[in-house]
Order: C-alpha cells, then structure tokens, then sequence
C-alpha cells in the first residue's frame, strides 16, 4: 500500500466520510452512494478515485436489469472495526455478471450461504451484498414475501439477517442481539431459533 495515495485519498474529509459508509455498509450500488451522499456521478467519481489508486476501495460492474451498475465495497486490509476485507472474487461468485428483475431471489441467497459455509465470506458481508442487489435491483417490481406469500412491492419488503429471504413488515420481528445491535428476523427463522 503506497503511504503518499492512502495520504492523499484520506486528506478530504468527504473521502473519509466515503470510506467510513463503505466500511459500515460493506457493498453499496454507486447509484446508492450517489443519493445517500447528495452528489452527481461526476463528483462521486471524482472522490472514488483517489480511494480506489489507494487501494482502500474496489469498484465492481454488473449488469442489473439490462443497466450496467457499479458496486462499491472497501478493500483496506486493516479496517477501523477489524473485518476482513472483501474479497472481489467473491464478490463475483455470489452477484456474477447479470441480474434480472425475475430471477430467482434464492439463487443468490444460496450462493451467499455457500460462500459463508466455505468460510470464504462472513455472515455479515453476505447480508450486505444480497441486501445491496435486492434493495437496488427493480424497485419498482413486485415480489413476494417468503413467509406469507404476499405480493409486496420491493421496497416495501425487507431481508431476514438470517436467511437472507425477502420478508413484509408483518412477518419480521426485531430481534436484540446486545445492547448495540438488533437483528430483523422473519417469523419462520424466530420460531426455529426460540421454537
């Protein structure tokens, strides 16, 4: 890691506060970013890359719904809270090229499974890149919740931290893991966990 570009990317506090999100939220749609930071694409890009050159941050295209999206996730080996960093390949493994609104949820959620059971992947991360793409990909579509079988709009359904299936508002309970932490569960992973 080349000291004069992590300096260089870190001396602009939106760049810090860039890379802070990133490190919170693992993998976030650079359309995403975009609203979440209230900048155009071409100021987005401007801070990114100096982050990417540092090698702090890696940027990812794939195809949602026939537009190409950019994925973006931090890459620095030593992060403020210890995660490891993630890693592009599997990235590609769990997302791969295309995505359509249509597609079977469940084939992305058990690729990220398999990748958590092969330890290439922790539980955490695999949550944030199958909640990046179901948040992102066709708001507007319709889709069902796993438990009741409702047809919701997507943006009305939120993913289970456990299955990681799309579940309504009212088939999920929070659930408090400690003090600082909660975890949205849908109704069938409570009853297998608390019977």
């Amino acid at each position: 890691m080349d000291l004069a570009k992590v300096t260089k990317a870190l001396s602009n506090p939106a760049r810090v506060k860039l890379l802070e999100y990133l490190l919170e939220k693992r993998i976030m749609n650079k359309g995403d970013l975009m609203t979440e930071f209230r900048m155009e694409r071409a100021a987005l890009d401007h801070h990114l890359k100096p982050l990417i050159e540092a090698g702090l941050v890696q940027t990812m295209d794939v195809v949602i719904d026939k537009v190409r999206n950019c994925l973006c996730f931090p890459l620095a080996s030593v992060t403020i809270d210890s995660k490891e960093e993630i890693s592009p390949k599997v990235v590609r493994d769990v997302v791969g090229d295309e995505i359509e609104s249509d597609i079977n949820h469940d084939e992305i959620q058990e690729k990220a499974q398999k990748e958590v059971e092969k330890g290439t992947l922790n539980q955490e991360d695999a949550i944030a890149i199958v909640r990046t793409l179901f948040e992102h990909r066709g708001r507007g579509t319709k889709n069902m919740c796993s438990v009741c079988g409702r047809i919701k709009k997507m943006a009305d359904l939120s993913l289970c931290d456990q299955c990681f299936r799309p579940v309504c508002s009212t088939c999920h309970r929070m659930i408090e893991k400690d003090k600082k932490s909660r975890e949205l569960l849908c109704d069938r992973c409570v009853s297998q966990m608390f019977g």
